[in-house]
């Protein structure tokens, strides 16, 4: 995997905020993930993945196994039964919450990687550039 391990940098959004909206999180949760511009790295040791989100103001890692449901603690205090899964250079996420579904795929090339959000009950999609 030629993207393992590579500092991916946030660049730019597009209707982010509009995904963010759809949420119904607290205002000042909104306002947070709309403000954030995170680093994002992928890293594998042995059959375990571990992603890590940071930036200056928070530090986010989640380590899982490919295609295997586990819990996961996301935004105001909201918990996701998440299950990821690796297809080429393709990265899915799939939350699920008891109001829907979240799906965010991470596409890897080799200076950047395109992150595309949709969710359940929602007819956009957000995306989050970011660049090596």
């Amino acid at each position: 995997m030629a993207f393992e391990g590579k500092v991916y940098v946030h660049d730019r959004d597009e209707n982010f905020e509009g995904f963010v909206a759809t949420l119904g999180l607290s205002e000042d949760n909104a306002q947070k993930l709309k403000n954030s511009k995170p680093n994002f790295k992928l890293e594998k040791n042995g059959d375990t993945y571990t992603t890590t989100t940071f930036s200056d103001k928070y530090n986010r890692v989640v380590t899982f196994k490919l295609n295997e449901e586990f819990d996961e603690a996301v935004v105001d205090g909201r918990n996701a039964k998440t299950t990821i899964s690796l297809n080429g250079n393709t990265l899915t996420q799939v939350q699920k919450f008891d109001v829907g579904t979240v799906t965010t795929k991470r596409e890897f090339f080799n200076d950047k990687m395109i992150v595309t959000i949709n969710r359940t009950g929602w007819d956009g999609t957000a995306t989050r550039y970011f660049k090596v």
